[in-house]
């Protein structure tokens, strides 16, 4: 929940989609009302090395929630996109997320704006 978190608010957009993922999440897992005071406690590099001793599948189920999560709202930003891939590569996770794969959606941040690197 803290590294969906964290891509959740990485544009500082919060959208209604990626609410209604996070709570799906938050449902299917059974987290309902028990995770939100863990969540902001948790420091992310404690989530990060917690999911470093996942075994490979979790790992990958991880990784595709991330990335779930970064495309929800029809638009990948560029910020997300750094975390995933700063996320993954803490955890040994041998993922990149790749912006080709999604045609349908659009791209934010220093992505259509390379000035925006300089704010970064």
């Amino acid at each position: 929940m803290k590294v969906l978190n964290e891509i959740l608010n990485a544009d500082s957009i919060v959208h209604k989609n990626e609410v209604k993922y996070m709570n799906e999440v938050i449902r299917d897992f059974g987290l309902e009302g028990k995770y939100e005071n863990d969540v902001k406690s948790l420091m992310t590099l404690q989530a990060l090395a917690t999911i470093r001793e996942l075994d490979v599948e979790l790992k990958e189920m991880v990784a595709k929630m991330m990335g779930k999560m970064i495309v929800i709202d029809n638009d990948i930003n560029y910020n997300e996109v750094k975390l995933y891939n700063a996320f993954c590569e803490s955890c040994n996770i041998e993922k990149n997320f790749n912006v080709d794969e999604y045609e349908d959606v659009t791209l934010s941040g220093p992505f259509v704006n390379p000035e925006g690197l300089i704010n970064i």
